[in-house]
């Protein structure tokens, strides 16, 4: 009888503790569950820089490195863009990328130049293209583009 009443009176702390929980609800009257399932889906911006490396000396060729914030091995080319045969894709220019881009729903924010030299070098820009795009969900963001480090399908 002792064991049993131990056993109602635990019972009875823990929902006066707890129940609410289960019950919580914002300021509006709106479930929190509910408001954390739809919070995923609801649109926002996300951004990816493309970095643009020149083919060769007498081309103006480029291939693209795109950052979306993944993890990568270091020194490895996993970031570079390709095409589903698994070569790197060759734009005639960044512009030629970022409409590749734009055709996937990214949208240009900025743009930058960094200069390195090396001794006897004359230095070789390498562009860096910011561009952004509205999501509801994780999948999109990678939507219609492949990289050295992704799976292929």
């Amino acid at each position: 009888m002792m064991k049993r009443m131990l056993l109602t009176g635990s019972l009875m702390l823990l929902a006066l503790f707890f129940g609410p929980l289960a019950f919580a609800q914002n300021p509006e009257g709106e479930d929190l569950l509910a408001v954390e399932e739809t919070a995923q889906a609801k649109p926002h911006e996300v951004f990816c820089e493309l970095v643009s490396y020149t083919n060769g000396i007498f081309t103006n060729k480029v291939t693209v490195d795109i950052d979306f914030g993944q993890q990568t091995k270091f020194w490895s080319r996993d970031r570079a863009l390709i095409d589903e045969a698994g070569h790197d894709i060759v734009f005639n220019s960044i512009l030629d990328a970022a409409n590749y881009m734009g055709e996937r729903g990214w949208v240009f924010k900025q743009a930058y130049i960094v200069q390195t030299f090396t001794k006897g070098d004359s230095g070789s820009p390498t562009v860096h293209w910011i561009m952004a795009k509205t999501v509801t969900s994780p999948e999109e963001i990678t939507e219609g583009l492949l990289t050295r480090g992704m799976k292929r399908p």
